[in-house]
Formats: C-alpha cells, sequence, structure tokens
C-alpha cells in the first residue's frame, strides 16, 4: 500500500506540474493538505525529493526563475 500511496503523489504531482511551479507550490497535491509552521521544512525537503525522482526519471524538467527558485514542470 506504500508503494501505491507514493505512486499516486506522484501522479498528482505530475497533474499538478502541468504549468511551470516552485517547490512550496507543489505541497497542496502531494500531502492534501496547507503546510504551516514547523512542518514547512519537512514538506520541503520531501517534495523536492519527489521532484528530483521525476526529474531523474524524465518526467519533469526545471528551470532557474528570476528569483532564483528553481521551477518545475512535467514534460
Amino acid at each position: 500500500q506504500m508503494a501505491e500511496n507514493h505512486e499516486s503523489a506522484l501522479e498528482r504531482l505530475l497533474a499538478h506540474l502541468a504549468t511551470p511551479k516552485t517547490a512550496s507550490q507543489c505541497f497542496l497535491p502531494l500531502f492534501k493538505r496547507e503546510i504551516t509552521g514547523s512542518q514547512f521544512g519537512l514538506a520541503l525537503v520531501e517534495t523536492v525529493a519527489h521532484l528530483n525522482y521525476l526529474l531523474k526519471r524524465g518526467q519533469v524538467s526545471r528551470f532557474l526563475t528570476g528569483d532564483g527558485a528553481w521551477a518545475w514542470q512535467a514534460v
């Protein structure tokens, strides 16, 4: 079930990335809730791990925004 949940989260994330998003803009599709306060750091690390996994699989690309943040998008 854990692997199934992980794949489901990746599918939601890919759908969300139809347009470019930063990692923090990807919390809702991954965690299905708003992330605030002390949970932010852990959620960010987990989200970037998911995004890097999709990048390694060739399912997303990334680019630096004018603000210096990575933006991710499904390919």
